[in-house]
């Protein structure tokens, strides 16, 4: 899970898992599906956009399974994302966990691995 590139820390995992996340100081829970994942953060898309620094209380699990994980979670970049003229607008964000629980996140990127084995 270590990766030697990018200065990176963990490596990241292409895929789609569920995130409910809230804005701290905000009484708004909004839904999202991450783009990438690590050991280190996710990327995905958000509906509104959040300055870097913004903090989330965050979910990020599996549908139909038990794997899930809670924590905090800061923006480190977000940019306005291209979308087609028919879609809403969306922006895209880098999220730093805050306090992971790197056990639940191996067993999500392990999910995600193994589906993409599953799919060739």
């Amino acid at each position: 899970m270590l990766a030697e590139t990018n200065n990176r820390l963990f490596e990241r995992v292409s895929g789609e898992l569920a995130v409910r996340y809230s804005p701290q100081g905000t009484d708004g829970e909004f839904c999202s599906t991450t783009r990438n994942i690590s050991g280190g953060g996710i990327r995905m898309p958000l509906l509104k956009k959040l300055k870097p620094g913004s903090m989330l209380n965050m979910e990020v699990f599996k549908h139909n399974t038990d794997i899930a994980f809670r924590c905090m979670g800061k923006v480190m970049w977000a940019w306005d994302a291209p979308s087609d003229a028919k879609e809403n607008h969306i922006f895209e964000a880098g999220i730093k966990f805050i306090n992971p629980d790197l056990l639940c996140i191996g067993k999500l990127i392990d999910s995600l691995e193994k589906n993409s084995l599953l799919a060739r």
